[in-house]
């Protein structure tokens, strides 16, 4: 009998884990890059964020696009175009920001 409660509670807690793996798996919160890829990203970049290596992270470049994020390899020519490309719309809307006037 006590084994039988005990076989229950076991599989009521893997039942819990895989539940919860795969809600995390729905919601894809990246923490980290654990791999890059080198292909251009085709879909419009929103933004970007540098991701420097730790024990368990690898070197990258973060792009947020419409799509969601992609882990790219800071290397590649077209990641450091599109960096320059994005800071040169930040300076451009920060400065091309109306003033206003007290008039």
């Amino acid at each position: 009998m006590q084994l039988c409660i005990r076989r229950l509670a076991c599989l009521a807690f893997l039942t819990l884990v895989l539940a919860m793996t795969a809600t995390a798996a729905e919601i894809k919160i990246i923490k980290c890059c654990t791999k890059v890829g080198t292909v251009k990203i085709t879909a419009p970049i929103i933004g970007y964020r540098i991701q420097k290596k730790t024990a368990s992270c690898v070197a990258a470049v973060v792009f947020e696009t419409t799509e969601g994020m992609v882990c790219s390899h800071w290397k590649q020519g077209w990641v450091r175009d599109s960096i320059r490309n994005l800071e040169l719309i930040r300076r451009e809307s920060i400065t091309a920001a109306p003033t206003t006037s007290s008039t």
